[in-house]
């Protein structure tokens, strides 16, 4: 006997019911995978409470860990667009991190980003090994900034402060004050000098990166005090040596 149309109607809405309560309700947790896939393991979310839409947690990379909040706009996932609004964890008089951000495809969309993030948790993103390598907190901070090539556009200002870097396991590190890097988006392309106040080294020079082409480095590190012969060594064989300090060209393809 065919089930009456009243009856297939309460089914078909219980069932819808169901499912979206379970994805309303998913678990927080369930980004830590979703995290550690989009990162290769080098970030994970721990700790984390309430749901995917608004929950807490602490980003790890390492020893490192950031605690934020994020709230993500479901509407914007039926238009195809990813919304998602980091706030602090806890309320303090220390407002960051915050951000608001938009990816929708190849576009990326920030607004209002003010973040502290420890030096070691990027480069643990980059490369697990070399987050016990590098010390200091990296300030992150843009008002507008898109990438969304061939038409990006804003600006991003990266403050490492304290920055330090150990070229080698058990080595002296060398302290490089703080390094600033003022980026500027200009259609396909993102670009800035680099510079420092501080450190052992001075560093002056630009990075540049072309969409779908490559990420280039341009630097030159002088000594403001004498460098021992095992850092000068080192530092040679990670740069060119030319009068009064060292010259890095380096060129990372992007596809």
């Amino acid at each position: 006997m065919a089930p009456r149309p009243r009856a297939l109607v309460i089914f078909l809405a219980v069932a819808v019911a169901t499912a979206m309560a379970a994805v309303c309700l998913a678990p927080a947790a369930l980004m830590d995978a979703h995290v550690a896939g989009l990162t290769g393991g080098a970030l994970r979310l721990a700790a984390a409470e309430g749901t995917v839409w608004r929950a807490r947690g602490d980003l790890v990379a390492g020893t490192s860990r950031l605690p934020i909040a994020w709230r993500m706009e479901p509407w914007a996932l039926v238009q195809g667009e990813l919304r998602l609004h980091v706030t602090p964890a806890f309320d303090g008089p220390d407002r960051a991190p915050h951000a608001d951000i938009a990816i929708s495809g190849p576009r990326v969309a920030l607004r209002d980003v003010d973040a502290t993030i420890p030096a070691s948790a990027l480069a643990g993103a980059a490369q697990p090994a070399a987050a016990r390598l590098v010390g200091g907190d990296v300030a992150i901070t843009a008002a507008a900034f898109e990438w969304a090539p061939p038409a990006n556009r804003g600006a991003a200002r990266l403050q490492w402060r304290a920055a330090r870097i150990a070229l080698a396991d058990g080595a002296m590190p060398l302290e490089f004050g703080d390094v600033v890097v003022a980026l500027a988006a200009d259609g396909d392309r993102l670009s800035g000098p680099v510079s420092n106040e501080g450190g052992d080294l001075a560093i002056r020079g630009t990075i540049a990166v072309r969409a779908d082409d490559a990420a280039q480095l341009s630097l030159v590190l002088s000594p403001r005090r004498p460098v021992d012969a095992a850092t000068a060594q080192v530092l040679s064989s990670l740069a060119t040596a030319e009068s009064g300090g060292w010259r890095i060209e380096w060129r990372v393809p992007l596809r």
